[in-house]
């Protein structure tokens, strides 16, 4: 067969041959791509991704990967190694909006702090704490010094505060006894 620019196509046997070569190929990668669960469940959270996340999540994605690609290839020289981080974040939280006045009024701040406290032996569980410990280190370093010194001052009430309940809790030491 001749096309029309003069050169000589395949015969049409040898191109069927090739088409069904590459049908194979292909078929084998997408039975291979369909049966990796791990990485059906990779592209169905990128689906569900909002799209102006992808480029930003894609980067820290691709960003991990050379790291640890790099960890791998010289982690008998250096003695450190990486490994995946179960409880990775890729996004993280702000808080800037402007909290409304009335959410500021005592019955309202009264029962965030009652369920803030009935949390605190939550914190207490090692997995958690260290947890809590990290995330409270960093959620302070993102904020200002007059912030930090407002926590502080805070705080500090809040275990006054505290031995004052404590204090009301105990029962009285029993009277003596007249003899």
């Amino acid at each position: 067969m001749r096309r029309g620019d003069g050169e000589t196509d395949l015969p049409v046997g040898a191109a069927l041959h090739e088409l069904a070569e590459v049908i194979d190929v292909a078929t084998r990668l997408v039975s291979m791509l369909a049966s990796d669960s791990v990485l059906q469940r990779v592209l169905e959270a990128y689906r569900q991704m909002p799209l102006e996340d992808r480029a930003v999540i894609t980067e820290a994605i691709e960003r991990e990967v050379k790291a640890r690609k790099l960890s791998l290839a010289t982690e008998e020289t250096t003695g450190q190694s990486m490994h995946p981080n179960p409880h990775a974040r890729l996004y993280l939280r702000s808080h800037e909006t402007v909290v409304p006045r009335n959410v500021l009024e005592r019955d309202e701040l009264m029962l965030a702090m009652l369920s803030a406290m009935r949390a605190a032996p939550l914190l207490l569980v090692p997995d958690i704490h260290t947890s809590w410990i990290d995330g409270t280190r960093e959620a302070l370093g993102h904020l200002d010094a007059a912030t930090r010194t407002a926590i502080a001052v805070l705080m500090r009430e809040a275990l006054a505060l505290v031995d004052e309940a404590i204090a009301a809790a105990e029962p009285e030491a029993p009277a003596a006894r007249a003899s």
